[in-house]
């Protein structure tokens, strides 16, 4: 897939290309995979994650469900710790 190069000079073949991947998934390589979770972290803008969402692809919502709305291991682990420091602040002070 990675046609980056050409994607730098036509972005809407790059957001045509994400199209049709998620029109695809979950049937996608893992290549695929991380073509998608590449574009939506690093190179979309706000306005082409919205207008993607507005076209609403095929695998669009379980895409979204599956890698990109949930927390990861590290998101977690710090959440955690935070919670655990709130929680000894709040018992150290009462």
């Amino acid at each position: 897939m990675s046609h980056h190069k050409a994607a730098d000079a036509d972005p809407s073949a790059r957001f045509d290309e994400i199209e049709q991947l998620l029109n695809s998934y979950p049937d996608v390589s893992e290549e695929q995979l991380v073509e998608l979770k590449r574009w939506f972290k690093k190179e979309a803008s706000a306005f082409e994650v919205a207008s993607l969402a507005s076209k609403q692809p095929a695998g669009y919502a379980i895409f979204r469900t599956d890698h990109i709305d949930k927390f990861s291991k590290t998101e977690m682990l710090v959440i955690g710790l935070a919670s655990l420091a709130i929680f000894a602040l709040i018992l150290l002070f009462v």
